[in-house]
């Protein structure tokens, strides 16, 4: 199931990118030789007015052939560059811009149609307990509620987290309720088995789903893509302004990540195709070739020169680029293998 959802998203947020430079083209007038899903050998496919839809064999995304944009093709009314100027910026912008509201759309159904999960109201309630921690070994179960702790109540999660953190692994005594029942238990926090360094008694919040109204959820989304976009920015100008680089991962660590959504349920799935979503959008901004900002980039100098550059030298810079790009995707699926498991 990990590789089909894996397969499944890969496939939706390139299929919607090459989606917004195909419809974009047609709406300018500009020949689509072809819209392809995945690559390598063709499987199946149909021909409709003068666009190739295929579905090839290595569903690891899609592409778009526009007529034009390959060296020693004529300069035809239907071609790519015989477009106005601002047809071919917007058909070259239409790829990230249509993974940016792809990411607004699944944010949206989060927050509308799904609910974001908040705390229960009130006294924390135990929504889970981690096996061989104080809580589960002292009895406690699901849907106990910790309503005080050394005799000072507790109103929300938060007070919670504080009482264990200051208590610097000194017993605590918890007054709890179950049912009509009060009863109390001593625990003593422990260190967490993974980080080693915080320590837990080993309860997981008690949270309910909150659906956000349709316009408020649509705010959300908006707000959700602009801060994601903004943060990926921030952390990676930050990276390398500290001359280290950026913390990225390949295809190897989107497959980890895929894996663990899965296990915790739909909502982590359309946050993480949501955030995937910015992020190919964003890097297909970046003016390296052959991503869509390095196209912008031509046709501004275009533009600006009054005149196209070299299709020839064009074509050369993409295929160095793009082999660029392959050895990095290997260096990164790498790098993604050795921090999972350690060694190779």
């Amino acid at each position: 199931m990990t590789a089909l959802l894996f397969v499944l998203l890969l496939v939706v947020l390139v299929v919607i990118h090459e989606f917004g430079h195909f419809i974009v083209a047609k709406w300018w007038g500009v020949r689509v030789d072809e819209f392809s899903v995945g690559f390598g050998p063709r499987l199946f496919g149909w021909k409709r007015r003068g666009t190739e839809y295929s579905f090839r064999l290595l569903l690891l995304g899609g592409y778009v052939r526009l007529y034009g944009m390959e060296p020693g093709q004529e300069e035809t009314p239907d071609s790519f560059n015989s477009r106005p100027m601002i047809g071919r910026v917007l058909t070259i912008a239409a790829g990230p811009v249509m993974n940016f509201l792809l990411a607004i759309a699944l944010f949206w159904v989060l927050f509308s149609a799904i609910g974001v999960p908040q705390y229960v109201p009130g006294p924390p309630g135990i929504g889970g307990l981690e096996q061989g921690m104080p809580a589960q070994r002292a009895g406690l179960r699901t849907g106990d509620r910790l309503i005080a702790a050394n005799g000072h109540a507790l109103r929300s999660w938060n007070g919670l987290l504080h009482v264990v953190s200051s208590a610097d692994g000194h017993p605590i005594l918890f007054t709890v309720q179950r049912g009509s029942r009060r009863f109390d238990v001593s625990l003593t926090p422990k260190p967490d088995p993974l980080t080693h360094n915080v320590r837990h008694i080993g309860v997981l919040p008690l949270v309910q789903n909150v659906q956000a109204p349709l316009l408020t959820g649509f705010v959300k989304g908006v707000q959700q893509t602009w801060n994601g976009a903004g943060m990926l920015i921030s952390v990676i100008a930050g990276s390398l302004a500290h001359g280290k680089a950026p913390p990225v991962s390949g295809i190897v660590g989107i497959y980890g990540a895929v894996q663990q959504a899965e296990s915790a349920g739909i909502a982590q799935v359309l946050t993480l195709a949501a955030v995937l979503s910015v992020n190919l959008g964003l890097i297909n901004l970046v003016p390296f070739p052959p991503l869509d900002g390095e196209r912008l980039v031509m046709l501004a100098i275009e533009w600006i020169r009054g005149r196209r550059l070299d299709p020839q030298r064009e074509a050369m810079v993409n295929s160095i680029g793009l082999m660029i790009l392959l050895g990095l995707a290997v260096v990164l699926a790498y790098h993604d293998i050795v921090r999972m498991h350690g060694t190779l």
